[in-house]
């Protein structure tokens, strides 16, 4: 075989692998470019063209800076050198496509000598999509961590394996006080368990759960939030992790039991004001009308009171209505309620009374209270109380009425000679209950001596 018939062998051998290698280069999704030792770039693939925006023939009439606006003449031959030495490396940098959009890439070059000249291949992959979730992440991360929203994470187990700092501020707990534990460690125990049973129970049907908690500071102290649960599932529908956010309303609910305790108790005595009286004699009304059973309201006024505060002051008169709160109090059971509609009238709303002797024993008990002298520092107030009694449904058929009904007997009372108790009207009882019942008074009145 002659000199020339060998190169005839040689080219075909070596025709099929620059084919292959090309039909190959042009299928990766990366982009592929040679550069001379100038920058100039001696072939790139179908990718690396697309990614451009250009030509393969325009490509090639191109050096590096001229879609590399981080590369300059200077920095390439420092670049030349570093990846002559190492043989490879990669790097980072931007490419700009020929309709301007400016994109990262990340580029891993190696040095190879070909042909009697030297060149680097760069495989070049656009990071734009990991880039933007890198911020993503970023964004979250410090949004996570500076948030005044606490946030804690557990595991598919319900075991704690993160927090971020607001958590730490508000619970005073670290991660290495939490880590691996359950949540139920900051449990107040105010919560019953029906509380936590519906509240998981929104959780893995809905994915979520939202509402207000309290619970428990590593130093013991409570503390209010208003929480969100969130339930994160695989693919396939099983348990990735729980999310708990939440912010501190400690503060918010103190403020609102204050505005909610101006608005509805009395200041002085503490006693229910008219608002809150008026609520609960609805609500008994209602539950009367409900269950059958009947209702007693009491309307009280004091006597002799504007005389007390005429000659000893307003102030020793305050001391005077706080000692009377706490006198009628005394009378009452836990379940009866007692107002203070202002100034010298109160009310006590005595639901599901046993009958009228238990009303009366009751409107007694009061009148004998408040008649006892009332120490006031170094003065003594005395008064005493004439009390209206309002039956419902008897004297009454709604709330408005049954007020005036019990406010008509209280003036009756006062007329009749003060310290002592009147009916809106002679309860329908029989012969024998309404004699007893005006023995009763009789006895009271020659023992009081009125």
């Amino acid at each position: 075989m002659n000199i020339v018939e060998e190169q005839i062998v040689e080219r075909r051998r070596a025709s099929p692998n620059a084919e292959f290698l090309q039909f190959a280069f042009d299928r990766l999704g990366d982009g592929v470019f040679w550069f001379d030792q100038e920058g100039g770039v001696v072939y790139a693939n179908e990718a690396a063209c697309q990614s451009l925006e250009c030509s393969c023939g325009a490509l090639l009439a191109c050096r590096v800076f001229d879609f590399s606006p981080d590369i300059n003449d200077a920095s390439w031959r420092e670049h030349w050198q570093k990846i002559r030495g190492l043989g490879t490396s990669s790097m980072e940098t931007r490419h700009c496509s020929k309709s301007g959009r400016v994109f990262p890439v990340e580029m891993t070059v190696n040095y190879f000598a070909y042909g009697g000249n030297d060149f680097i291949c760069a495989i070049v992959r656009d990071i734009s999509v990991r880039k933007q979730m890198e911020e993503s992440m970023r964004l979250a991360e410090s949004i996570y961590m500076s948030s005044n929203e606490a946030v804690m994470v557990t595991d598919e187990n319900n075991r704690i394996i993160q927090i971020n700092p607001a958590f730490t501020r508000i619970t005073d707990y670290t991660l290495n006080d939490l880590y691996g534990k359950n949540p139920s460690v900051l449990r107040s125990n105010l919560h019953d368990q029906a509380f936590y049973q519906s509240m998981w129970k929104d959780i893995c049907d809905i994915g979520y759960w939202q509402g207000e908690m309290w619970d428990r500071r590593k130093r013991g102290e409570f503390f209010a939030s208003y929480v969100t649960i969130s339930l994160i599932r695989n693919r396939d529908g099983s348990i990735f992790r729980y999310v708990a956010q939440f912010l501190e309303i400690t503060e918010k609910k103190r403020r609102d039991e204050e505005i909610w305790q101006h608005a509805n108790y009395d200041t002085l005595t503490a006693l229910p004001n008219r608002r809150l009286f008026h609520d609960r004699l609805a609500q008994e009304v209602k539950k009367s009308n409900r269950t059958g059973h009947p209702l007693a309201l009491l309307f009280i006024d004091l006597d002799g009171f504007k005389q007390v505060n005429d000659h000893f002051g307003h102030d020793k008169g305050d001391l005077l209505l706080v000692e009377v709160a706490r006198r009628i109090e005394k009378c009452v059971r836990e379940t009866d309620t007692v107002a203070r509609l202002g100034g010298d009238e109160f009310t006590v709303i005595l639901p599901n009374y046993g009958g009228c002797q238990d009303v009366e024993r009751i409107a007694l008990s009061i009148i004998r209270e408040l008649s006892e002298p009332f120490p006031l520092k170094d003065k003594t107030g005395l008064i005493s109380a004439s009390v209206g009694i309002a039956l419902y449904p008897d004297d009454a058929q709604d709330v408005a009425e049954l007020l005036k009904s019990a406010d008509l007997a209280m003036y009756e009372a006062k007329k009749k000679g003060r310290s002592r108790f009147t009916y809106v009207s002679v309860p329908a009882l029989p012969e024998d209950a309404r004699n007893s019942y005006a023995r009763r008074r009789s006895i009271y009145f020659r023992h009081s001596g009125k």
